[in-house]
């Protein structure tokens, strides 16, 4: 286990994962990278980590390593609620000297948006230019200067029911601007993250985008890395195999174990604590957002991840449309994680398994 120290907090393992961004940027643009995997995996960590620390070798001050050339765009970070707002979150205009002396925006925002000229701007807000021409206009004009542009967006999910002029899908734009950066020219590197797995599942199942499109899952920690993490923190192995049957490998939730024990008389208190609070979130969901044929489905679901630690959705099953439609709500809430690529649904993290295990015994 390789532990690095990542904006003054341990970035544990992922190896395996930093290495193959790096293969992929190394290799010709071909398909679309889609990055998924349940929440607080460290999907978004580790994307910003590779960026910044890989990809530049002096990040504040823009210097890349080699000749990328890197956009990364969190979503997440803005108000994305029309085609306009969208705009503004990924275009700049260009400043003269006097302007960029005046005013130093940090590297992380610098990265995250195109600069273009004032007039062209104004022109794409006005709706006389095309946003995707532009896009690729500058795209090429990196790539004539030598550089291999990499386009990285986390969370596009936001992107959905956006429409420009009252017609054209935004998302649906962005995606065919993606295909044509990669499958058709080749000209740039792109990497779409999401923890929505009901929207990866759709496009998983798209047939357009499915051919062009390769999918990598970012999981959870292995138990064998929460061993050795946990015993170099000093817990023991009765300690860390109680933290792992609450925890799991969810990183996030661990640290905050880390910071919150203290505040319970026992480490276990802490433990039944959590569960009981994923336990009340289920329940007040059922209660609230669920019918008694839904509550049913998803009683059943829970019940055979608590035996089998995973519930496998078959085309053989004879309600197999009610039970896409119970887990897609419940992936939507994150209680569920659901995998397209495998058919696999578990707790989005494993305290929701133990509170399941609660809502079980209070059936």
């Amino acid at each position: 286990m390789k532990t690095r120290i990542f904006r003054n907090k341990k970035l544990i393992d992922r190896d395996k994962e930093i290495n193959f961004f790096l293969d992929w940027f190394n290799q010709l643009p071909e398909l679309i990278l889609w990055v998924y995997g349940p929440k607080s995996s460290g999907k978004t960590t580790l994307i910003e980590y590779v960026v910044e620390k890989e990809l530049f070798e002096d990040f504040e001050n823009l210097k890349p390593k080699g000749n990328w050339w890197v956009k990364y765009i969190n979503l997440r970070r803005y108000l994305i609620s029309n085609y306009s707002s969208f705009i503004e979150a990924i275009l700049t205009p260009e400043k003269d000297d006097k302007g960029k002396k005046e005013e130093k925006l940090s590297a992380s925002f610098n990265i995250g948006v195109f600069n273009i000229k004032a007039e062209l701007l104004n022109e794409v807000k006005n709706k006389e230019k095309d946003l995707f021409k532009v896009l690729m206009e500058e795209i090429q004009n990196r790539t004539k200067k030598n550089r291999q542009p990499i386009i990285i967006i986390d969370e596009i999910q936001t992107l959905e029911d956006i429409y420009i002029n009252g017609d054209r899908e935004l998302l649906k734009e962005f995606l065919n601007f993606c295909v044509s950066l990669t499958k058709e020219t080749h000209l740039s590197h792109v990497v779409i993250l999401s923890s929505n797995t009901v929207f990866i599942d759709r496009i998983y199942n798209d047939a357009k985008l499915k051919k062009t499109s390769k999918f990598f899952k970012v999981d959870h920690l292995d138990k064998s890395i929460v061993v050795e993490w946990l015993s170099s923190e000093g817990y023991t192995e009765e300690e860390i195999n109680l933290i792992y049957d609450y925890l799991g490998g969810c990183i996030p939730d661990i640290q905050r174990m880390m910071f919150e024990k203290k505040e319970f008389k026992t480490l276990k208190e802490y433990l039944e604590h959590r569960a009981f609070l994923a336990y009340t979130e289920m329940v007040d969901f059922l209660a609230r957002e669920n019918s008694q044929e839904e509550e049913k489905i998803f009683r059943e679901v829970a019940k055979i991840i608590i035996k089998d630690g995973k519930f496998i959705l078959k085309d053989n099953s004879p309600n197999k449309h009610e039970l896409i439609k119970v887990i897609s709500k419940w992936a939507e809430k994150e209680i569920l994680f659901f995998d397209p690529l495998t058919l696999e649904v578990k707790g989005n993290s494993r305290i929701y398994e133990k509170g399941m295990e609660r809502l079980s015994y209070r059936n």
